[in-house]
């Protein structure tokens, strides 16, 4: 089953994966005092434009691009900089963390093949509940399915992606992973 994602959505995970496919046309820039992960150059930004109109030609016309980028940057996902006299274009702190969960709502979900089920279990305290309510929408995402209150179960091969996601929020202390053979109380 594929999903569709929202247009942001969408745009985010496509220039997520043009940066990845070309590292060496993208400076990769840390402002002293910034979070910023990765800042695009602004001559690669018109040539960006040009592949998303390419293949977007039927979807939007060359204006929405321009609203696209606007939304993104009103949402806190995008941001425009000026360094050293260029302009840039960055993936903000809360756009990567927009990134991280399409990656995880769009990743293929594999059964397990020992037919075992992957059982996590947590006690987040209220102090981290904001944390707590992240991990529990991407346990979704990784096709987790609730059991009991913080007992989640899942038939998938999502163990690596687990372990990213509870090193993610800084959960390890109060998360336990395990793999059983059979769910079910009798």
């Amino acid at each position: 089953m594929k999903i569709k994602l929202p247009l942001t959505e969408k745009f985010l995970w496509d220039l997520y994966k043009l940066y990845n496919k070309t590292e060496n046309v993208l400076e990769l820039i840390s402002p002293p005092n910034s979070s910023v992960k990765a800042i695009l150059n602004y001559k690669f930004y018109g040539y960006l434009r040009d592949a998303w109109d390419r293949q977007h030609q039927k979807e939007k016309e060359r204006m929405n691009f321009y609203k696209l980028i606007q939304r993104l940057k009103n949402s806190g996902y995008l941001k425009m900089l000026k360094i050293k006299s260029k302009k840039a274009v960055i993936i903000t702190p809360k756009g990567i963390e927009k990134l991280f969960k399409v990656e995880l709502k769009t990743m293929g979900k594999k059964r397990r093949t020992d037919k075992k089920w992957q059982m996590v279990l947590f006690d987040i305290p209220e102090n981290k509940r904001k944390y707590r309510d992240y991990f529990r929408t991407a346990l979704q995402y990784l096709g987790y399915k609730k059991l009991q209150k913080s007992i989640w179960v899942c038939p998938y091969d999502v163990e690596k992606k687990t372990k990213e996601l509870i090193k993610r929020y800084n959960l390890r202390p109060f998360v336990e992973l395990l793999l059983v053979k059979k769910i079910g109380l009798g």
